[in-house]
């Protein structure tokens, strides 16, 4: 498997309550459109564990976590937000937290887009609604874009895009 792999999650559980260090999670990791292995965290702390696919040979599993950890370091370099250099190996673990994190800022995008009007300017993300449940319409959008002319509306934007810069943002 190349440097052009597919790295997806499905059928992800997360625990929000028991998330406390980290992701308390359990997914299915799919290299290049097949299903690959199980992944999953407590949320206490400790690291990622990966489990092989029921039925599946501990040979084929131990292969397709070493393609994904060969495919990781294939990956720029990165750096934490508390300042470091971006000189740090992307690890499976760091690979696949990126995936939990987008897949739940996704799931909470849609909802808010479905209840506010989310736009962003040079100060920030803000977001505005009608008070109730009444979920957002065009007169809504077009009184926002009014009233802040140099902001981008979210609601506006294909979702993929709407993503991006919510998580510039908001990550």
């Amino acid at each position: 498997m190349g440097c052009n792999m597919k790295v997806e999650l499905k059928s992800l559980k997360h625990s929000e309550f028991a998330s406390r260090e980290t992701h308390c999670f359990e997914a299915t990791v799919w290299l290049n459109g097949k299903r690959a292995f199980y992944a999953q965290n407590d949320g206490h702390g400790g690291a990622d564990l990966y489990a092989p696919l029921e039925n599946q040979d501990r040979v084929e599993f131990n292969g397709l976590l070493n393609d994904l950890i060969n495919h990781c370091l294939t990956l720029p370099k990165w750096g934490s937000e508390f300042g470091d250099a971006d000189n740090m190996d992307v690890t499976p673990e760091i690979l696949i937290g990126n995936l939990v994190n987008k897949m739940l800022d996704s799931k909470k995008l849609k909802k808010s887009l479905k209840a506010k009007v989310l736009f962003i300017n040079e100060n920030g993300i803000y977001q505005t609604g009608y008070g109730n449940k009444r979920p957002v319409d065009q007169n809504l959008i077009d009184m926002v874009k009014e009233e802040n002319p140099d902001s981008i509306v979210l609601n506006c934007l294909a979702f993929s895009e709407a993503l991006d810069l919510y998580r510039g943002e908001h990550a």
